[in-house]
């Protein structure tokens, strides 16, 4: 992409840790509008956990409300056990206490791995002793967003480690037939914040 054609936009994406920068990294590149290119004018920003994430949000917003080019943010939280409307109320009015900047705030229905579980075939493809089929049709997977998917994928796989999984099961995912809402939420939200 020529650098005339790149929007003239910062966008930040504060994450609650790294294993949602391995899963972007890979999503990203095909689902950013035209003009959006990571580590060009998109930057994923890594904390440690949620508490980290958190804190950081006051002086990142104050920053990008006031960048020498326009900036948006997208900020990317677990929900866990947290309500999820709250959490996202809240984090808003921490933005809004400390900037103007544009926020975009997606959760993902309890964590990162539910979005995995939204796509069984995916996992199956990393872990070949996985069964997608035996699984992927039982009743407690059918509101993939209603589970703990941590601790779903440690009971239906021995060997799983949330690393490991986060750099390769995205290689895989099918992004148009995700089962998670929050995945297909954060996918439709992006494009529509960044204009595409």
């Amino acid at each position: 992409m020529l650098e005339k054609e790149l929007k003239n936009e910062h966008v930040e994406f504060l994450l609650e840790e790294p294993s949602m920068v391995n899963l972007l990294e890979i999503i990203l590149p095909k689902i950013l509008p035209e003009g959006y290119l990571l580590d060009i004018n998109c930057f994923l920003r890594p904390h440690q956990g949620k508490s980290d994430l958190k804190k950081s949000v006051p002086s990142k917003i104050r920053t990008f409300s006031n960048f020498y080019r326009p900036a948006k943010v997208i900020i990317i939280h677990d929900q866990d056990s947290n309500d999820c409307k709250e959490l996202k109320k809240e984090l808003m009015e921490l933005c809004k206490k400390n900037g103007n900047c544009p926020v975009l705030i997606r959760i993902p229905c309890r964590e990162l791995e539910n979005w995995y579980l939204g796509d069984m075939d995916a996992i199956g493809k990393i872990y070949p002793q996985f069964r997608s089929r035996s699984h992927k049709y039982k009743a407690k997977f059918r509101d993939v967003d209603n589970i703990f998917g941590a601790f779903e994928l440690e009971q239906i796989i021995d060997d799983f480690q949330k690393g490991y999984a986060s750099k390769n099961i995205p290689k895989f995912m099918d992004i148009k037939s995700n089962k998670s809402i929050s995945f297909n939420q954060l996918i439709i939200g992006i494009q529509k914040f960044l204009g595409g």
